[in-house]
């Protein structure tokens, strides 16, 4: 497409105080007819772009202009070349996150390249829990078009308990959480939440809608979480903990370290008096409990009932 050679040719441009349309030509796959041709259009559309005649001639920018990319600092080439795009993979949009990176590679000096190079080699993101599943990425696609477009849309939805809906929506962003989805979208009952992989199957309509101009996606977003974070019941037990269930505990659960001196024991933040039980036994001799005592005994009912439903005497019934 003429718009994205444009672009290259800028960026080629910005990278050296002055190219030849040979040069150019050749390493943008096009004749030198059309590089010139393409460098009338950058001219009309106000780019400060000339050429000069003569053996160190060529075509440049102005200096001022073309200093302007030259202003990344390393740290900041590093910021935006950091490998680890899932995000816009998800959306659909990885392929061109990758060929922005590469436009913008081309216009760089030697010393931001190879910034470049050692932040995509050096650190990579990788925002999915262990064992999650990916994202249904053709939908999250479709709804991102939606979001974009100011489109409605048909939602069949599918709740926590199984419980199926289907409902016209006004879909006003996506919040991307511990690698899991969510649409926010104004519906006839007002602002609610839809975790993507629990829509079952999502339509564009025909008709758009009209934005509130005083919703803010983050501000909706922040209080809302903040809103679930204060429903939720927790329940804090204090355990000491092995070193092999250690990173499985602490990377899952959200834990507190008691005592500096000794890294074994933490605070352990449950959802529920039931769920810390189920965990305590999951773990078995992994984990120790040490406060509060008093659950003690529930634990070990809990222990007991399994062992009846599936011990050797339950296995006979």
């Amino acid at each position: 497409m003429k718009a994205d050679r444009l672009v290259s040719l800028l960026l080629l441009l910005q990278s050296a105080p002055r190219r030849t349309a040979r040069d150019l030509a050749e390493r943008l796959e096009v004749s030198e007819r059309t590089i010139y041709r393409d460098v009338d259009a950058l001219a009309v559309s106000g780019i400060p772009i000339y050429t000069e005649r003569g053996p160190e001639g060529g075509i440049a920018l102005a200096e001022g202009y073309r200093k302007a990319l030259m202003h990344f600092g390393e740290d900041e080439v590093r910021a935006i070349f950091i490998s680890g795009s899932a995000i816009l993979r998800d959306l659909g949009l990885g392929a061109n996150m990758d060929r922005a990176l590469e436009k913008l590679r081309g216009g760089f000096s030697e010393m931001q390249q190879r910034a470049a190079e050692k932040a995509r080699g050096r650190v990579h993101v990788d925002q999915r829990r262990w064992n999650q599943s990916d994202p249904p990425v053709e939908q999250l696609t479709l709804i991102r078009r939606a979001v974009w477009d100011d489109r409605r849309l048909d939602l069949a939805y599918e709740d926590r308990a199984g419980t199926a809906t289907t409902r016209v929506v006004d879909p006003y962003g996506l919040v991307s959480k511990a690698g899991v989805w969510y649409l926010i979208a104004r519906t006839a009952e007002g602002f609610r939440t839809f975790r993507v992989d629990r829509i079952r199957d999502a339509t564009e309509r025909g008709d758009r809608f009209e934005r509130d101009p005083s919703f803010e996606l983050e501000a909706h977003w922040r209080e809302s979480a903040a809103s679930i974070r204060n429903a939720i019941e927790r329940f804090t037990v204090t355990l000491r903990v092995s070193p092999e269930a250690f990173e499985s505990i602490n990377g899952y659960w959200p834990t507190e370290r008691v005592d500096p001196n000794d890294p074994s024991v933490l605070r352990v933040h449950f959802a529920s008096e039931r769920a810390a039980i189920g965990h305590l036994v999951l773990w078995d001799d992994a984990v120790e409990l040490l406060d509060p005592l008093a659950l003690r005994e529930p634990v070990a009912a809990h222990a007991r009932r399994l062992l009846e439903r599936y011990g050797e005497s339950g296995a006979t019934r």
